[in-house]
């Protein structure tokens, strides 16, 4: 598609055209690109305004979920950090005793915030004998 031009007469300062005719050597040809900024670009820069306006907001959402899931994972890594060390305490008293008594179990668990059943399970698959009382 082919751009229609038409010549026109402007005035502007002479310094002004001296300046520009030794910076840009086209001067008509920036004039036409500084009014097309100026008539058209506002349009434009709003919609790029409100593009970064969205996309700033998807990424507080992406970054909120990100430290969800990063908090998530650390808990589960503690949850078996804790699992391993009452699994740790049941061996040695287990290799001392021979049995586990299920309140000092409890305590442990407790302790470590660790679901006796989840160890009770796991004792059990082991054959690790348990009484209620030791």
């Amino acid at each position: 598609m082919a751009v229609t031009k038409q010549k026109i007469t402007i005035t502007i300062d002479c310094d002004l055209h001296e300046a520009a005719k030794n910076k840009y050597g086209n001067v008509s040809g920036r004039i036409n690109e500084l009014l097309a900024m100026d008539l058209y670009g506002s349009d434009e820069k709003d919609e790029l305004v409100q593009r970064l306006h969205q996309l700033k907001l998807e990424e507080k959402s992406i970054t909120k979920r990100l430290c969800e899931l990063e908090k998530r994972e650390v808990e589960i890594e503690a949850d078996n950090t804790n699992k391993e060390l009452v699994l740790e305490w049941v061996r040695e008293v287990y290799q001392r005793n021979g049995v586990i008594g299920l309140n000092k179990l409890k305590q442990e668990c407790k302790r470590h915030s660790v679901d006796v059943n989840e160890i009770v399970e796991l004792m059990e698959q082991s054959g690790v004998a348990y009484v209620n009382y030791a």
